[in-house]
């Protein structure tokens, strides 16, 4: 069993939430002081409704465990997901999800490994089945934790709140996966529903958004910036200007897409500094809704304001600045949905 021991707080089985044959331990933190007016309002919402009420997409794209890792980027940036469950036919069962975080790992991996050999001219594509590394393999690194229709709200996002889930699959009796929910579906859902105008501040709220902001300088290498997304396993990250460190820009690792459709050697790219690489992305995928621009609010703003603006632009974090557009915290889906189930 996979039992979850809170530092603080209790353990409550659920019936509900299920990590392949195991049952899923929910853990509830218990707050030590009254949670603010905000927090239980979104909590609220969680508690009155279940997994079956949030609007996804119709159709589950799933991959195949036998497609490479490169195809089955293709498939994300095709269909404009993030991640997709990976089904072993063999086996019969789902190994895990194929993130876009994975193809990062993979692009860097192969990076090192052709410097290493001196072979200039291979596609990244090649490198990666050089080195071997399967779909299945990088999908193992993101568990099918799944829930049932009727599951609440409230147990998917404690499960959603911990750093190594981003998506949670509602499957069928079969054990087939019917729909997928994300942070960021929760997060439009939430805004949708509640009834209070979360109109305190973050800090009146107690929203935890200071937090050591890794950044990358607007000059840096694309490879330096990637490299410091998969080192540090982040989604994105901010992109500021060399001399006053103001916010200019943002990157994500679905954006390491440019390097594996170049056509030619992909060392070009990756030497390009981060902004002109993001642009050259615009120009040679026009896809839609496909984003570098930063999104941001000062640290006296609402509660309210920062989650409208997630659910709004479809972005995973909003950056708090300071007076001087410096970014001194951060506020992700994750963020909002641990905030709400605290």
């Amino acid at each position: 069993l996979n039992i979850i021991t809170p530092s603080e707080g209790v353990a409550v089985r659920t019936s509900n939430i299920q990590n392949g044959p195991f049952i899923f331990f929910q853990h509830i933190i218990m707050s030590k002081g009254e949670s603010s007016k905000t927090a239980v309002a979104l909590r609220q919402v969680l508690q009155n409704h279940t997994a079956s009420e949030i609007e996804t997409s119709k159709e589950v794209i799933e991959i195949d465990s036998s497609v490479s890792p490169a195809d089955a980027a293709q498939v994300l940036w095709k269909n404009n997901i993030l991640g997709a469950p990976v089904w072993d036919d063999k086996q019969k069962k789902y190994v895990g999800f194929f993130d876009m975080r994975d193809i990062l790992s993979a692009v860097i991996a192969s990076h090192k490994a052709k410097e290493e050999e001196g072979d200039g001219a291979s596609l990244v594509t090649t490198w990666l089945g050089k080195m071997q590394l399967t779909t299945s393999y990088l999908a193992a690194r993101n568990p099918f934790v799944f829930c049932k229709a009727d599951t609440p709200l409230e147990e998917v996002c404690s499960v959603l709140a911990k750093q190594t889930f981003h998506r949670i699959p509602i499957v069928n009796d079969e054990g087939r996966c019917i729909s997928i929910i994300s942070q960021s579906a929760l997060v439009k859902f939430l805004v949708a529903h509640v009834e209070d105008s979360l109109d305190e501040t973050l800090d009146e709220a107690g929203m935890d958004y200071r937090k050591d902001i890794i950044s990358a300088k607007e000059t840096a290498s694309a490879l330096s910036v990637f490299e410091m997304l998969d080192s540090h396993r982040l989604s994105g990250i901010a992109v500021v200007d060399e001399e006053e460190g103001q916010l200019v820009g943002n990157t994500s690792a679905r954006d390491i897409k440019l390097v594996v459709l170049s056509k030619s050697n992909f060392d070009a790219n990756l030497d390009m500094d981060i902004m002109t690489y993001l642009a050259a992305l615009r120009q040679a995928t026009p896809v839609k809704n496909e984003r570098h621009p930063s999104a941001h609010v000062a640290e006296t703003s609402s509660v309210g304001h920062a989650i409208r603006l997630l659910a709004k632009t479809g972005y995973h974090r909003v950056f708090v600045v300071d007076s001087d557009v410096k970014p001194i915290g951060v506020i992700s889906v994750a963020d909002v949905i641990r905030f709400a189930v605290k």
